[in-house]
């Protein structure tokens, strides 16, 4: 990569492709249908039974939440494969949705297992869909257009529209006593509101999905030399059996009961399995797709590897492990955050107490709002400084300092011996103010950098692996709640600050001129 644009460089295109805006769209309404349910998942975990909930103690809960978390990224890497390899990126994203929706209907049944198989089968759906659209995105760009990190804030600000909006509508009709209310003099008495929340969650992804389907033809792969078109899908009997797998894994991770089964056996299960069916690719034993056709039918076979795909693929490597750390801090607005909320934080303003879950709106709702700055700002400084790996220690920095800011609120919290104090809203407010800077400093930015640098052939598995190593913080992030019985949470909230702060330094000061060195200038 180098460094400032040059000058006599042809001027892109003004605006952004019609095919973004249906990505855009699409995705808005999937995370409409993750962030609804995200919100009250835990809540829903370990409120007792008489009210709805499942009633379980907060470590099996927080198991289950992590290791929901981990599944939906963690088996991205095969969403990825499955794309490039046998369906496409577009027929992937509708099979995935298909899937979300099935399992958010099946939150309906309310039994330990059937909440177990609803999870599977939307984390597996969310590791075929997510890692495709955000491939898709990169495809509507060359590699030098200077939009592309740009496209991929406005896709994060879409996506945010939805976790935005999601959480409170979930979160009054599983928390609000009024929805009941309402549902009675409706005539559908119902004893609580979750099921009625969840499937407000299920019916996002069907929207989302609906439009994709009716408006796929505007997404475009400009990267496709002229006079060739994207290959048709292959080995569909193979594939069926490949998901079955993936389901089956899905569900050791979601239903184990500790943690070398979730993570370490999750992790291994999924390389494995991406391992296993490249080797089955190569060896010629399953026949996969071309990577494209030719107008007269001729297949065109995927490129090898060169010395300077090797090189980009070590520093998607190295830009994931932080990435990793990063995911570990932030995602724990949804767990450990979330329960902070509910028993530590004071909610009543004018009489009326805020739901916990209304707190996962505040993030989406500052990306929404700063997003558009950030998008600016990064296009305006395409090839220049920061360079991608500062923004990923950036990022970094910006969650250490949103959870230090929780350490003194801790204090205060717990300042009596067995008894809690309630803090203001405030300090939450200033961190998820903190984790949304961060946010936007790194996850657009991290999708167009894995697009970037991805070769054609690999840019769906690529992006998985992204999606792999967000999986594998949010695990860490999911079984963090777990603590909070037994470590102060000063000293957990400390911890995970101090950690996020030693990984920017150690990214900017010794990794981020390694990077800069192997890329040829600012990457």
């Amino acid at each position: 990569m180098s460094g400032d644009l040059r000058t006599d460089a042809p001027a892109p295109p003004k605006g952004q492709p019609a095919g973004l805006w249906v990505l855009i769209f699409t995705e808005t309404w999937e995370r409409w249908s993750h962030y609804g349910m995200r919100a009250i998942l835990i809540l829903y975990l370990t409120a007792p039974v008489a009210l709805g909930g499942m009633g379980l103690e907060k470590p099996q809960a927080a198991g289950i939440f992590g290791g929901y978390l981990l599944a939906i990224y963690l088996f991205a890497l095969s969403g990825g494969q499955i794309a490039d390899r046998f369906l496409g990126a577009k027929r992937t994203i509708v099979l995935g949705g298909l899937f979300i929706a099935a399992g958010q209907l099946l939150l309906q049944v309310r039994s330990l297992n059937g909440l177990v198989a609803s999870l599977v089968l939307i984390s597996i759906g969310t590791c075929l869909l997510k890692p495709n659209v955000s491939a898709s995105v990169g495809r509507l760009y060359t590699k030098e257009d200077p939009r592309r990190d740009g496209a991929f804030t406005y896709e994060y600000m879409g996506i945010n529209l939805g976790a935005m909006i999601a959480p409170i509508f979930c979160g009054y009709m599983a928390e609000q006593p009024t929805f009941i209310a309402f549902l009675t003099r409706m005539g559908l008495h119902s004893p609580s509101g979750w099921a009625w929340a969840f499937g407000l969650s299920g019916f996002g992804m069907l929207l989302g999905l609906a439009n994709f389907v009716l408006r796929r033809n505007l997404i475009v792969d400009v990267n496709l030399p002229e006079g060739q078109k994207e290959a048709p899908p292959r080995g569909m009997g193979f594939l069926a059996i490949l998901l079955l797998v993936l389901l089956a894994s899905a569900w050791m991770v979601i239903g184990g009961k500790n943690w070398p089964i979730q993570l370490l056996g999750g992790a291994a299960a999924s390389v494995g399995t991406m391992a296993a069916v490249s080797w089955l690719l190569k060896k010629g034993i399953v026949q996969g797709r071309a990577a494209a056709t030719t107008a007269t039918g001729e297949t065109v076979a995927a490129p090898t590897l060169t010395p300077e795909d090797l090189k980009r693929l070590g520093v998607v490597g190295m830009m994931l492990c932080f990435s990793m750390t990063f995911w570990a801090v932030f995602q724990q607005a949804g767990s450990s955050l979330n329960l902070f909320a509910k028993e530590f934080t004071e909610r009543v303003i004018f009489g009326f107490e805020i739901p916990a879950s209304w707190f996962q709106s505040v993030n989406a709702t500052g990306i929404v709002l700063l997003g558009s700055v950030f998008a600016w700002l990064w296009t305006r400084r395409a090839g220049k400084w920061p360079s991608s790996p500062v923004k990923f220690a950036l990022a970094l920095l910006f969650a250490a300092l949103g959870f230090y800011l929780l350490v003194p609120a801790s204090l205060i919290a717990q300042a009596v011996p067995g008894q809690v104090t309630k803090v203001g809203m405030g300090w939450l407010g200033g961190v998820y103010l903190m984790h949304t800077i961060g946010e936007l400093c790194l996850s657009p930015v991290g999708l167009s950098y894995v697009s970037k640098l991805a070769p054609k052939h690999m840019s769906s598995q690529l992006m998985g692996a992204w999606f792999f190593a967000t999986g594998l913080g949010s695990y860490l992030a999911g079984k963090a709640a777990g603590l909070m019985g037994t470590v102060p949470l000063a000293v957990l909230f400390g911890f995970c600050a101090t950690v996020a702060l030693a990984a920017s330094l150690i990214l900017w000061v010794l990794v981020s001129p390694i990077i800069r060195r192997q890329m040829g200038g600012y990457s």
